[in-house]
């Protein structure tokens, strides 16, 4: 008898968990992040990334398709003009509540996290392995 209940009881939490999947409670808030960010990403520590120029940004974040993920384009604007800096997928990290991608090339190897508050999106660049800050982004939500 005892048994049966356990097994009833962990059928009722899955069941549960799958409805709330589907209606998008417990799901990474996509929604929150997702429309076009202008703003400035500004260099703080300049011996541990002395190439770092200040600059100012427009994110344009996209829902990838896959779960918990979106697509930053990210673009430095130049003399009024908008030129490309790339495309990173960025992972929702539920423990912190941010988004994080790890960006390696060449030159740098660094985590990027991006936290949402309201209309406000700010983030930082750490460098790896030193755990430099060498970075900060502050960005305002396109109404």
């Amino acid at each position: 008898m005892l048994c049966r209940r356990g097994l009833v009881l962990v059928f009722l939490l899955a069941a549960r968990l799958a409805r709330c999947e589907a209606s998008g409670q417990g799901a990474a808030p996509v929604d929150e992040i997702v429309g076009t960010w202008h703003g400035s990403s500004i260099c703080v520590d300049r011996q541990a990334a002395p190439g770092c120029n200040d600059e100012q940004v427009v994110y344009e974040i996209s829902a990838s398709g896959k779960p918990n993920t979106v697509t930053v384009k990210a673009d430095k604007v130049v003399d009024g003009k908008r030129q490309s800096m790339g495309d990173l997928e960025f992972t929702h990290d539920a423990k912190s509540g941010s988004w994080t991608t790890e960006f390696e090339n060449p030159r740098v190897h660094a985590l990027w996290r991006l936290t949402v508050a309201g209309d406000a999106l700010r983030g930082t660049m750490v460098l790896l392995p030193s755990r430099a800050v060498a970075r900060k982004m502050d960005l305002k939500k396109e109404k």
